[in-house]
């Protein structure tokens, strides 16, 4: 008898557990469809963005929106081997004092070089679609984007705005 109930406790744990496992996996299985979601949005609204201010026409869309993917893989590469380089040096070392920063810091300006190769061949690519003034417009989005988000940031919170309630033009007593 105290066999047949220590087996029944047993399996019950074990179809328990394995009940567990599989709602864990669905549920990281609607946060990996969630997370899909989201990217295409953000692409989607990015896409419009773009096209908006850089005045695109539906051929230049065409043409540029598939080079410009190709460039963000070749960014998204660059910077995963970049993490795992690091990652790899943070493993060797257990003590946060011995790192090798010298180290990190030459995987970075390698990595920030590279980055800047990318950038510097995928403008250049855009010659044959884009006009002068839209190549322009591209090499400057990005500071134009942070400015926004800044923007954004101070707008919705005017608390941290009155924080920061000084002027520098005016000259100090």
């Amino acid at each position: 008898m105290r066999i047949t109930i220590l087996i029944a406790i047993f399996l019950t744990s074990l179809f328990a557990q394995g009940q567990m496992d599989r709602s864990d996996r669905d549920e990281i299985k609607v946060r990996k469809e969630r997370m899909e979601q989201l990217k295409n949005q953000h692409q989607s609204t990015m896409i419009g963005i773009q096209t908006d201010y850089l005045n695109l026409s539906v051929e230049q869309a065409e043409q540029f929106f598939p080079m410009q993917k190709e460039y963000r893989n070749e960014v998204n590469e660059v910077q995963k081997k970049f993490r795992k380089k690091v990652a790899s040096l943070r493993m060797k070392t257990k003590d946060a004092a011995k790192f090798d920063v010298d180290k990190a810091i030459k995987l970075q300006k390698e990595m920030k070089d590279q980055l800047a190769v990318l950038e510097a061949d995928f403008l250049r690519k855009t010659t044959n679609v884009l006009s002068n003034e839209q190549r322009t417009k591209l090499v400057f989005q990005q500071e134009r984007l942070k400015s926004q988000m800044s923007k954004r940031v101070f707008d919705d919170r005017p608390e941290m705005s009155k924080k920061r309630d000084f002027d520098r033009t005016k000259k100090r007593k």
